[in-house]
Protein backbone atom coordinates (compact mmCIF):
# COMPACT_ATOMS: atom_id res chain seq x y z
CA UNK A 1 0.00 0.00 0.00
CA UNK A 2 1.00 3.63 -0.26
CA UNK A 3 2.14 3.92 3.37
CA UNK A 4 4.55 0.98 3.05
CA UNK A 5 5.64 2.16 -0.39
CA UNK A 6 6.57 5.64 0.74
CA UNK A 7 8.40 4.27 3.79
CA UNK A 8 10.48 2.10 1.46
CA UNK A 9 11.06 4.87 -1.09
CA UNK A 10 12.12 7.35 1.58
CA UNK A 11 14.32 4.87 3.45
CA UNK A 12 15.79 3.16 0.40
CA UNK A 13 15.20 -0.15 2.19
CA UNK A 14 12.30 -2.46 2.96
CA UNK A 15 11.10 -2.72 6.58
CA UNK A 16 8.59 -5.08 8.14
CA UNK A 17 5.38 -3.07 8.37
CA UNK A 18 2.10 -2.94 10.27
CA UNK A 19 0.37 -6.05 8.97
CA UNK A 20 3.45 -8.25 9.32
CA UNK A 21 4.39 -6.90 12.73
CA UNK A 22 0.86 -7.40 14.09
CA UNK A 23 0.59 -10.92 12.67
CA UNK A 24 3.95 -11.84 14.22
CA UNK A 25 2.94 -10.36 17.57
CA UNK A 26 -0.32 -12.29 17.60
CA UNK A 27 1.27 -15.56 16.53
CA UNK A 28 3.94 -15.31 19.20
CA UNK A 29 1.33 -14.19 21.78
CA UNK A 30 3.59 -11.20 22.52
CA UNK A 31 0.65 -8.81 22.06
CA UNK A 32 -1.44 -10.60 24.66
CA UNK A 33 1.41 -10.81 27.13
CA UNK A 34 2.10 -7.07 26.94
CA UNK A 35 1.48 -4.77 29.88
CA UNK A 36 -0.98 -2.68 27.84
CA UNK A 37 -3.17 -5.68 26.96
CA UNK A 38 -3.17 -6.80 30.59
CA UNK A 39 -4.16 -3.27 31.69
CA UNK A 40 -7.02 -3.13 29.17
CA UNK A 41 -8.37 -6.52 30.21
CA UNK A 42 -7.84 -5.94 33.91
CA UNK A 43 -9.75 -2.66 33.81
CA UNK A 44 -12.95 -4.16 32.39
CA UNK A 45 -12.76 -7.28 34.55
CA UNK A 46 -12.37 -5.22 37.73
CA UNK A 47 -15.04 -2.69 36.73
CA UNK A 48 -17.33 -5.30 35.13
CA UNK A 49 -17.44 -2.89 32.20
CA UNK A 50 -17.17 -3.13 28.41
CA UNK A 51 -14.22 -3.76 26.10
CA UNK A 52 -14.69 -1.84 22.82
CA UNK A 53 -13.00 -2.68 19.52
CA UNK A 54 -13.11 -0.07 16.73
CA UNK A 55 -11.78 -0.71 13.23
CA UNK A 56 -12.11 -1.57 9.59
CA UNK A 57 -13.61 -5.02 9.04
CA UNK A 58 -12.18 -6.58 5.91
CA UNK A 59 -9.26 -8.72 4.81
CA UNK A 60 -7.82 -5.99 2.60
CA UNK A 61 -4.76 -5.93 4.90
CA UNK A 62 -4.11 -2.27 4.18
CA UNK A 63 -5.52 -0.74 7.36
CA UNK A 64 -6.58 -3.87 9.25
CA UNK A 65 -7.31 -7.57 8.88
CA UNK A 66 -10.23 -9.67 10.08
CA UNK A 67 -7.80 -12.33 11.32
CA UNK A 68 -6.40 -9.85 13.85
CA UNK A 69 -9.90 -9.07 15.11
CA UNK A 70 -10.73 -12.77 15.42
CA UNK A 71 -7.57 -13.42 17.44
CA UNK A 72 -8.39 -10.55 19.79
CA UNK A 73 -11.96 -11.76 20.31
CA UNK A 74 -10.77 -15.27 21.11
CA UNK A 75 -8.18 -13.94 23.55
CA UNK A 76 -10.71 -11.68 25.26
CA UNK A 77 -12.99 -14.65 25.83
CA UNK A 78 -10.04 -16.67 27.16
CA UNK A 79 -9.27 -13.73 29.49
CA UNK A 80 -12.83 -13.95 30.89
CA UNK A 81 -13.93 -10.60 29.46
CA UNK A 82 -17.70 -10.82 29.67
CA UNK A 83 -18.86 -7.91 27.50
CA UNK A 84 -17.38 -6.76 24.18
CA UNK A 85 -18.77 -4.24 21.71
CA UNK A 86 -17.43 -3.88 18.17
CA UNK A 87 -17.73 -0.68 16.15
CA UNK A 88 -17.37 -1.71 12.53
CA UNK A 89 -16.01 0.50 9.77
CA UNK A 90 -17.00 -0.77 6.33
CA UNK A 91 -14.41 -0.97 3.58
CA UNK A 92 -15.42 -1.33 -0.06
CA UNK A 93 -12.14 0.23 -1.14
CA UNK A 94 -9.36 -2.28 -0.50
CA UNK A 95 -11.90 -5.07 -1.13
CA UNK A 96 -14.92 -5.32 -3.49
CA UNK A 97 -17.20 -2.27 -3.39
CA UNK A 98 -20.24 -4.12 -1.99
CA UNK A 99 -18.73 -6.83 0.20
CA UNK A 100 -19.68 -5.50 3.65
CA UNK A 101 -22.34 -8.16 4.29
CA UNK A 102 -19.75 -10.90 3.77
CA UNK A 103 -17.55 -9.51 6.54
CA UNK A 104 -20.42 -8.65 8.87
CA UNK A 105 -21.91 -12.14 8.54
CA UNK A 106 -18.49 -13.70 9.19
CA UNK A 107 -18.10 -11.54 12.30
CA UNK A 108 -21.62 -12.33 13.50
CA UNK A 109 -20.83 -16.05 13.19
CA UNK A 110 -17.72 -15.64 15.34
CA UNK A 111 -19.63 -13.69 17.97
CA UNK A 112 -22.43 -16.25 18.05
CA UNK A 113 -19.94 -19.08 18.56
CA UNK A 114 -18.18 -17.26 21.41
CA UNK A 115 -21.44 -16.26 23.09
CA UNK A 116 -22.85 -19.77 22.95
CA UNK A 117 -19.66 -21.56 23.99
CA UNK A 118 -18.63 -19.25 26.82
CA UNK A 119 -21.81 -17.42 27.87
CA UNK A 120 -20.38 -14.08 26.76
CA UNK A 121 -22.10 -10.88 25.61
CA UNK A 122 -20.19 -9.94 22.45
CA UNK A 123 -21.98 -7.86 19.79
CA UNK A 124 -21.67 -5.26 17.03
CA UNK A 125 -22.65 -1.87 18.45
CA UNK A 126 -22.25 0.66 15.64
CA UNK A 127 -20.68 1.30 12.27
CA UNK A 128 -20.55 3.11 8.96
CA UNK A 129 -18.57 3.52 5.77
CA UNK A 130 -14.91 4.47 6.03
CA UNK A 131 -15.26 7.61 3.90
CA UNK A 132 -18.03 9.04 6.07
CA UNK A 133 -17.22 7.77 9.56
CA UNK A 134 -14.08 8.03 11.75
CA UNK A 135 -11.30 7.42 9.22
CA UNK A 136 -10.31 10.91 8.09
CA UNK A 137 -6.62 11.63 7.51
CA UNK A 138 -4.36 14.68 7.50
CA UNK A 139 -7.14 16.68 9.19
CA UNK A 140 -8.88 17.06 5.85
CA UNK A 141 -12.42 16.62 7.20
CA UNK A 142 -12.86 16.59 10.96
CA UNK A 143 -16.61 16.10 10.42
CA UNK A 144 -15.92 12.45 9.62
CA UNK A 145 -14.25 12.00 13.00
CA UNK A 146 -17.04 13.86 14.79
CA UNK A 147 -19.57 11.52 13.14
CA UNK A 148 -17.53 8.56 14.36
CA UNK A 149 -17.36 9.95 17.90
CA UNK A 150 -21.11 10.54 17.99
CA UNK A 151 -21.75 7.06 16.58
CA UNK A 152 -19.30 4.88 18.54
CA UNK A 153 -19.07 6.81 21.80
CA UNK A 154 -22.40 8.60 22.20
CA UNK A 155 -24.69 6.23 20.29
CA UNK A 156 -26.02 9.16 18.28
CA UNK A 157 -26.87 7.92 14.78
CA UNK A 158 -29.83 6.27 13.01
CA UNK A 159 -30.86 3.08 14.85
CA UNK A 160 -31.17 -0.42 13.44
CA UNK A 161 -31.76 -3.86 14.86
CA UNK A 162 -28.54 -5.24 13.38
CA UNK A 163 -25.58 -4.27 11.22
CA UNK A 164 -27.00 -6.43 8.44
CA UNK A 165 -30.25 -4.48 8.55
CA UNK A 166 -28.34 -1.17 8.37
CA UNK A 167 -26.32 -2.30 5.35
CA UNK A 168 -29.32 -3.72 3.52
CA UNK A 169 -31.17 -0.47 4.13
CA UNK A 170 -28.26 1.49 2.62
CA UNK A 171 -28.14 -0.87 -0.36
CA UNK A 172 -31.64 0.24 -1.34
CA UNK A 173 -29.71 2.99 -3.10
CA UNK A 174 -28.33 0.91 -5.96
CA UNK A 175 -25.42 3.30 -6.52
CA UNK A 176 -24.20 3.30 -2.92
CA UNK A 177 -21.01 1.39 -2.12
CA UNK A 178 -19.69 0.29 1.26
CA UNK A 179 -17.30 3.14 1.98
CA UNK A 180 -20.21 5.61 1.82
CA UNK A 181 -22.73 3.72 3.98
CA UNK A 182 -24.10 6.21 6.53
CA UNK A 183 -23.37 5.87 10.24
CA UNK A 184 -25.60 3.53 12.22
CA UNK A 185 -26.14 2.41 15.81
CA UNK A 186 -27.53 -0.95 16.92
CA UNK A 187 -30.27 -0.72 19.54
CA UNK A 188 -31.64 -3.20 22.05
CA UNK A 189 -35.21 -4.40 22.57
CA UNK A 190 -36.01 -1.20 24.44
CA UNK A 191 -34.67 1.01 21.67
CA UNK A 192 -31.50 2.09 23.51
CA UNK A 193 -27.99 1.86 21.98
CA UNK A 194 -26.39 -1.44 22.96
CA UNK A 195 -22.80 -0.22 23.08
CA UNK A 196 -22.04 3.39 23.99
CA UNK A 197 -18.61 4.04 25.49
CA UNK A 198 -18.81 4.73 29.22
CA UNK A 199 -16.57 5.53 32.19
CA UNK A 200 -14.48 2.52 33.20
CA UNK A 201 -14.43 0.94 29.73
CA UNK A 202 -11.42 -0.08 27.63
CA UNK A 203 -11.16 0.88 23.95
CA UNK A 204 -8.83 -0.49 21.27
CA UNK A 205 -8.55 0.79 17.72
CA UNK A 206 -7.47 -2.34 15.87
CA UNK A 207 -6.37 -0.65 12.63
CA UNK A 208 -2.61 -0.95 12.26
CA UNK A 209 -2.09 1.76 9.64
CA UNK A 210 -1.54 5.20 11.06
CA UNK A 211 -2.79 7.88 8.69
CA UNK A 212 -6.52 7.28 9.18
CA UNK A 213 -6.15 6.35 12.86
CA UNK A 214 -4.52 9.51 14.21
CA UNK A 215 -7.52 11.82 14.49
CA UNK A 216 -9.86 9.48 16.37
CA UNK A 217 -6.92 8.70 18.66
CA UNK A 218 -6.56 12.43 19.34
CA UNK A 219 -10.25 12.57 20.27
CA UNK A 220 -9.77 9.83 22.88
CA UNK A 221 -6.30 10.83 24.13
CA UNK A 222 -6.01 14.61 24.07
CA UNK A 223 -7.19 16.87 26.89
CA UNK A 224 -6.88 19.95 24.68
CA UNK A 225 -9.14 19.19 21.72
CA UNK A 226 -10.50 22.15 19.69
CA UNK A 227 -11.72 20.29 16.59
CA UNK A 228 -15.31 19.54 17.63
CA UNK A 229 -17.44 19.37 20.76
CA UNK A 230 -17.10 15.85 22.15
CA UNK A 231 -20.20 16.44 24.34
CA UNK A 232 -18.76 14.06 26.89
CA UNK A 233 -15.37 12.38 27.12
CA UNK A 234 -15.69 9.10 29.01
CA UNK A 235 -12.94 8.00 31.37
CA UNK A 236 -11.56 5.06 29.37
CA UNK A 237 -8.27 3.28 28.84
CA UNK A 238 -7.56 3.78 25.13
CA UNK A 239 -4.95 1.99 23.03
CA UNK A 240 -4.10 1.70 19.36
CA UNK A 241 -2.98 -1.44 17.62
CA UNK A 242 0.24 0.53 17.04
CA UNK A 243 1.50 3.99 17.89
CA UNK A 244 0.32 5.96 14.90
CA UNK A 245 2.49 9.06 15.36
CA UNK A 246 5.81 8.64 17.14
CA UNK A 247 6.59 12.37 17.26
CA UNK A 248 3.30 13.20 18.97
CA UNK A 249 3.36 9.99 21.07
CA UNK A 250 -0.12 9.17 19.77
CA UNK A 251 -1.73 7.21 21.17
CA UNK A 252 0.12 6.99 24.45
CA UNK A 253 -0.70 3.29 24.80
CA UNK A 254 -0.41 0.75 21.99
CA UNK A 255 -0.18 -3.02 21.54
CA UNK A 256 2.53 -3.52 18.90
CA UNK A 257 5.74 -1.53 18.54
CA UNK A 258 5.94 0.27 15.16
CA UNK A 259 8.87 -0.34 12.80
CA UNK A 260 11.99 1.62 13.64
CA UNK A 261 12.96 3.25 10.33
CA UNK A 262 16.35 4.91 10.47
CA UNK A 263 18.48 6.90 8.02
CA UNK A 264 15.88 8.00 5.44
CA UNK A 265 17.21 9.82 2.40
CA UNK A 266 15.90 13.15 3.73
CA UNK A 267 18.38 13.00 6.62
CA UNK A 268 21.18 12.24 4.16
CA UNK A 269 20.23 15.19 1.93
CA UNK A 270 20.04 17.57 4.88
CA UNK A 271 23.42 16.44 6.19
CA UNK A 272 24.88 17.24 2.76
CA UNK A 273 23.04 20.60 2.70
CA UNK A 274 21.12 19.63 -0.44
CA UNK A 275 17.87 21.63 -0.79
CA UNK A 276 14.74 19.59 -1.49
CA UNK A 277 10.98 19.95 -1.82
CA UNK A 278 7.97 17.69 -1.28
CA UNK A 279 4.56 18.37 -2.78
CA UNK A 280 1.17 16.73 -2.97
CA UNK A 281 -2.43 17.46 -2.14
CA UNK A 282 -3.89 16.69 1.27
CA UNK A 283 -4.67 13.06 0.48
CA UNK A 284 -1.01 12.15 -0.03
CA UNK A 285 0.80 15.04 1.62
CA UNK A 286 1.69 12.92 4.64
CA UNK A 287 3.09 10.25 2.35
CA UNK A 288 5.73 12.54 0.82
CA UNK A 289 6.54 14.01 4.25
CA UNK A 290 5.68 11.86 7.31
CA UNK A 291 5.96 8.39 5.74
CA UNK A 292 8.85 9.36 3.45
CA UNK A 293 10.79 10.58 6.48
CA UNK A 294 10.49 7.29 8.35
CA UNK A 295 7.20 8.03 10.19
CA UNK A 296 8.32 11.37 11.56
CA UNK A 297 6.33 14.60 11.43
CA UNK A 298 7.70 17.99 10.51
CA UNK A 299 10.82 19.21 8.82
CA UNK A 300 14.28 17.75 9.27
CA UNK A 301 15.88 21.08 8.33
CA UNK A 302 13.35 23.74 7.41
CA UNK A 303 16.11 26.03 6.15
CA UNK A 304 16.73 23.80 3.12
CA UNK A 305 13.44 21.89 2.80
CA UNK A 306 10.07 23.08 1.51
CA UNK A 307 6.91 21.02 2.05
CA UNK A 308 3.82 22.10 0.12
CA UNK A 309 0.30 20.84 0.74
CA UNK A 310 -2.42 21.73 -1.75
CA UNK A 311 -5.79 21.28 -0.06
CA UNK A 312 -7.84 18.41 -1.50
CA UNK A 313 -11.43 18.88 -2.61
CA UNK A 314 -14.01 17.64 -0.13
CA UNK A 315 -16.07 15.72 -2.68
CA UNK A 316 -16.08 12.04 -3.71
CA UNK A 317 -13.00 11.66 -5.85
CA UNK A 318 -14.81 9.82 -8.63
CA UNK A 319 -16.62 13.12 -9.28
CA UNK A 320 -13.27 14.79 -9.97
CA UNK A 321 -10.73 12.09 -10.85
CA UNK A 322 -8.01 14.60 -11.80
CA UNK A 323 -8.18 15.84 -8.19
CA UNK A 324 -5.47 18.52 -7.79
CA UNK A 325 -3.13 17.36 -10.58
CA UNK A 326 -3.16 20.73 -12.36
CA UNK A 327 -2.41 22.70 -9.21
CA UNK A 328 0.38 20.29 -8.20
CA UNK A 329 1.87 20.58 -11.70
CA UNK A 330 1.80 24.39 -11.74
CA UNK A 331 3.41 24.65 -8.31
CA UNK A 332 6.04 22.02 -9.16
CA UNK A 333 7.05 23.89 -12.33
CA UNK A 334 7.38 27.04 -10.23
CA UNK A 335 9.62 25.20 -7.74
CA UNK A 336 11.81 23.74 -10.50
CA UNK A 337 12.16 27.05 -12.34
CA UNK A 338 13.27 28.77 -9.15
CA UNK A 339 16.57 26.93 -9.41
CA UNK A 340 16.58 26.60 -5.63
CA UNK A 341 16.17 22.83 -5.32
CA UNK A 342 18.31 19.83 -6.27
CA UNK A 343 15.87 17.11 -5.21
CA UNK A 344 12.08 16.84 -5.25
CA UNK A 345 9.35 14.34 -4.58
CA UNK A 346 5.82 14.61 -5.96
CA UNK A 347 2.71 12.50 -5.46
CA UNK A 348 -0.27 12.78 -7.79
CA UNK A 349 -3.15 11.08 -5.96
Amino acid sequence: NSEVGHNALGAGRVFAQGASLVAQSIQSKEMFQSDVWKQLVGRVNVNQSTFHLIGLISDGNVHSHMDHLKAMLDELSNDSVQRVRIHVLLDGRDVPARSALTYVEQLEDWLRDINQASQRDYAIASGGGRMLVTMDRYQAEWGMVETGWKTHVLGDAPRFGSAKEAIESAYEDSDLIDQYIPAFVIDDEDGAPIGTVEDGDSVVLFNFRGDRAIEISMAFDNDDFPYFDRKRRPDVLYAGMMQYDGDEQLPQKFLVDPPAIDKPISHYLCQLNIPSFAISETQKYGHVTYFWNGNNSGYINEAIEEYIEIESDKIPFDQRPEMKAYEITDKTIELLQSGKFKFGRINYP
